[in-house]
């Protein structure tokens, strides 16, 4: 771990155990840094809102900046804890992989999995990052967000990951528009070559979505004539989990 981040990640730990507002020295002296050393780091620490100091005895606290991430990070573990078991009916009602997708940045990554009962499966970077526009559930997440995140992803250059991944704008600008209509999205060799999946969006309790689940399997098995009856049941769980966290205008 680079030195500095290390050392950052001391403080913050002291300020989280003792439950209190400390001077400089008390830091200085609990972390075994120098005064100097402990100044410059809380500098860096106030800037993100991580710490903050008291105008009056100018000693030091947890900042607001760690309340939202913390809600985010409980956010993040109860939703795969709920989800958990709604992939894995997923997973055995389809026969198929089941996945949930979340949002990072101008990507989508696999968070979560739950093994379909079909020994043959798709071998790839599932689990890697992949761009938005690279498969049915990162293409749910990107359909979701607002109009102005849409416009700027459009405006970059989209990256082909397999045979049919959609690289014109203009045509997935409208696949976009399609998904929000229908509540799902489908492709077929968009983000690994040879393979099918169906994804639908997961909705919070604000009614913003958080997640998007789904499931991926081989081309020869998840054919057409399946589509129906997989989407109904990829839509099906995905309420349920929506439900679930609260969301009540699904």
């Amino acid at each position: 771990m680079v030195q500095s981040v290390e050392r950052a990640i001391t403080l913050l730990k002291i300020l989280t155990n003792t439950n209190k507002e400390c001077s400089l020295s008390e830091l200085s002296e609990l972390s075994d840094l120098a005064p100097s050393t402990v100044h410059r780091l809380l500098l860096t620490l106030k800037k993100a809102n991580f710490v903050s100091q008291d105008d009056n005895s100018s000693h030091y606290y947890l900042g607001s900046a760690l309340i939202s991430m913390g809600i985010v990070a409980s956010s993040y573990l109860d939703i795969r804890k709920k989800a958990y078991p709604i992939l894995t009916d997923l997973a055995l009602s389809t026969g198929e992989d089941a996945y949930m997708y979340m949002l990072d940045g101008n990507y989508g990554v696999m968070v979560q999995n739950v093994p379909g009962p079909h020994p043959l499966k798709i071998i790839g970077s599932a689990l890697a990052h992949a761009p938005l526009h690279c498969g049915a559930s990162r293409k749910v997440l990107l359909a979701y967000k607002d109009e102005a995140f849409i416009n700027n992803y459009l405006s970059k250059t989209l990256d082909k990951c397999a045979d049919n991944t959609v690289t014109d704008p203009k045509i997935l600008a409208e696949q976009l528009q399609t998904i929000r209509d229908n509540g799902y999205a489908l492709s077929t060799s968009e983000h690994l070559k040879g393979a099918t999946g169906m994804g639908a969006p997961v909705f919070d309790s604000s009614g913003e979505v958080i997640a998007a689940i789904g499931v991926m399997g081989p081309s020869i098995r998840v054919t057409e004539d399946k589509y129906s009856s997989i989407i109904h049941l990829v839509k099906k769980h995905a309420r349920e989990l929506s439900i679930s966290l609260g969301c009540k205008n699904y």
